[in-house]
């Protein structure tokens, strides 16, 4: 009994974690408060006591942000942060964001168990390159419907997340994804 109440609980997902702080490998879903209507995925590539540095995936752009603080509006898990430069970035010095903070899940979250019309936020890499990115996933029958965050490029997968079908992304029907639940830090 105790097996099968433990194997349980493993399935459920959770959707935030809190005692967590930012550090390379996670991932920032962000828009600039002047624009909200652009919305960008970037990998954070290094954290110190003053700020964070990022690689915007849409561009390869490297941003250095500081000032980063709970946002003034919204939930707990919104962050926000202050363009200190960048790269050759279209933002200025001085550009504030909005932000979500995202992890791989340290805890077990079976996604097989992803409900028909559920959706899970994910961190999924592609096996061809070994490129990873920020995605969101739900079940439609016996496949997955997985949509990346950075293009909004779809992705039809079987239950084993070899790629069925493709609208709008770069990787072809067969590739393989590894895919691991992401959670979103509250700080």
């Amino acid at each position: 009994m105790l097996l099968t109440v433990s194997l349980a609980s493993q399935a459920q997902c959770n959707e935030n974690i809190t005692g967590q702080k930012m550090q390379k490998g996670m991932y920032i879903y962000t828009y600039p408060v002047s624009a909200e209507d652009k919305k960008y995925v970037a990998e954070i590539l290094s954290v110190d006591a003053t700020g964070f540095s990022c690689r915007f995936l849409h561009s390869n752009t490297v941003y250095q942000f500081n000032d980063f603080r709970r946002s003034d509006d919204g939930p707990a898990t919104r962050m926000q942060a202050t363009v200190r430069s960048s790269r050759g970035g279209a933002f200025q010095t001085g550009t504030v964001f909005k932000m979500n903070v995202f992890m791989a899940d340290p805890e077990p979250c079976d996604l097989a168990k992803t409900e028909e019309g559920s959706f899970y936020d994910i961190i999924a890499t592609f096996a061809a390159d070994n490129k990873t990115y920020l995605a969101r996933i739900g079940m439609e029958g016996e496949k997955y419907m997985i949509r990346f965050a950075h293009s909004n490029a779809d992705y039809t997968t079987d239950k084993n997340f070899k790629v069925l079908a493709v609208k709008g992304g770069g990787y072809k029907v067969g590739s393989q994804i590894k895919v691991k639940h992401a959670r979103i830090l509250q700080f």
